[in-house]
């Protein structure tokens, strides 16, 4: 069975003829074109939300680079004066980290698993995700 209401967008999509631009609009179109390609960083400022997300990923990586060089952990406990939390931090983190290398499950560290059980939930995350997007777009 045809849609009838496709035939008749089919009919009138055959029926449509070309539109032409007027001549002027090409140089306009071509000036624009070269104001953009001598400014490749431009699109990160036109509006405030893309500047603010390049704000806050220019400090997130900041930070992450930060972290990666300095252990605030460490760096607090040898302050003078600092509480003794700060002092007891870097001990448990390292034998939480001692713990999770040194206990076996399955032969096998425990760290590793964890690792492997977070790579497999987000696979699952995106490829669920991915599946709803496209059923979402085939329900259209």
């Amino acid at each position: 069975m045809s849609d009838p209401n496709k035939d008749w967008l089919e009919k009138e999509l055959e029926s449509l003829r070309d539109l032409e631009a007027p001549p002027a609009l090409l140089p306009k179109v071509m000036k624009r074109v070269h104001q953009r390609a001598g400014k490749p960083w431009t699109h990160l400022l036109r509006s405030p939300a893309n500047l603010w997300r390049s704000f806050v990923l220019g400090i997130s990586l900041a930070m992450l680079g930060f972290l990666l060089v300095i252990n605030p952990a460490q760096f607090f406990s040898h302050v003078p004066g600092a509480l003794a939390l700060f002092n007891l931090l870097p001990l448990l983190l390292d034998a939480a980290k001692t713990a999770l290398l040194q206990a076996k499950v399955f032969n096998l560290p425990l760290l590793e698993l964890l690792a492997a059980a977070i790579v497999l939930s987000y696979i699952l995350l995106v490829a669920t995700a991915s599946a709803i997007q496209h059923l979402a777009s085939a329900r259209k």
